[in-house]
């Protein structure tokens, strides 16, 4: 009975890269299963979804090549006030009826505090969509995410 005797040579280099390589692999295992955990959600996010940053927002509507600015006055449980800026008599005269449309989509936002449930005006039925657009992109800017 004789006994093979085996010999194993490993080279300094051989190790080191071997050691980088098992250090590289354990490093992406590590950041897969970090990237796919789900993770705990914090405070911020625990909030109810109509909750906002509180602030002034605006969204800027073009109505025959002039700019108009649609501010929201937001809290961070809700809305507080809606209105139009830098409106001109030019432009109150060309679409009579955006401040009466504005009117009306104002009291009902700030009614249901939401933008879902209003009712189109029956005789200004593109500009109340306009204004609920422009509407929208303030919410949507002060959204908490």
């Amino acid at each position: 009975m004789s006994a093979k005797t085996k010999i194993i040579v490993l080279h300094a280099k051989e190790l080191i890269l071997a050691g980088i390589l098992t250090a590289l692999g354990l490093f992406f295992i590590l950041l897969l299963i970090l990237l796919f955990v789900p993770k705990k959600e914090s405070a911020e996010q625990t909030l109810a979804p109509d909750s906002f940053h509180p602030g002034i927002y605006k969204s800027e509507l073009y109505l025959g090549g002039n700019a108009i600015e649609v501010e929201t006055i937001l809290e961070k449980d809700h809305i507080s006030s809606i209105r139009l800026l830098n409106l001109d008599e030019a432009i109150t005269t060309a679409y009579p009826l955006l401040m009466p449309t504005m009117d009306y989509v104002c009291a009902q936002v700030l009614e249901n505090q939401s933008v879902e449930d209003v009712e189109l005006e029956p005789s200004a039925k593109y500009t109340t969509l306009v204004l609920l657009d422009a509407i929208s992109n303030c919410l949507e800017k002060a959204r908490v995410k």
